[in-house]
């Protein structure tokens, strides 16, 4: 039981913890910057896509401004005949948004 105790053999095994640690330490502070730099590109990519989003949102509302000018105009100038009905429905996700 003695030999276990001896002083040198004590700082060597604390040493021995102690680089494990470091190195696993080392390895968790490598693997959180990786971690924070895709969080950061990922933040940047959602708000790349919601600037898209925004924009196509936009784009159809103009685009649904102009049919509804374009029914609007056939209906004058073609009395008795209704445009032909749109072969397309809007998805229930956008409709709220549009």
């Amino acid at each position: 039981m003695q030999s276990w105790l001896n002083p040198d053999l004590v700082q060597a095994f604390g040493i021995a913890v102690a680089t494990v640690i470091g190195a696993v330490t080392a390895w968790q502070a490598r693997e959180v910057t990786k971690l924070r730099e895709r969080v950061a590109a990922l933040e940047d990519q959602v708000a790349t896509d919601q600037r898209r989003f925004r924009d196509a949102i936009r784009l159809i509302r103009a685009l649904q401004r102009h049919i509804d000018e374009l029914l609007a105009f056939l209906r004058l100038h073609v009395p008795g005949q209704e445009p032909p009905q749109a072969r397309y429905s809007i998805p229930a996700g956008l409709a709220e948004e549009i």
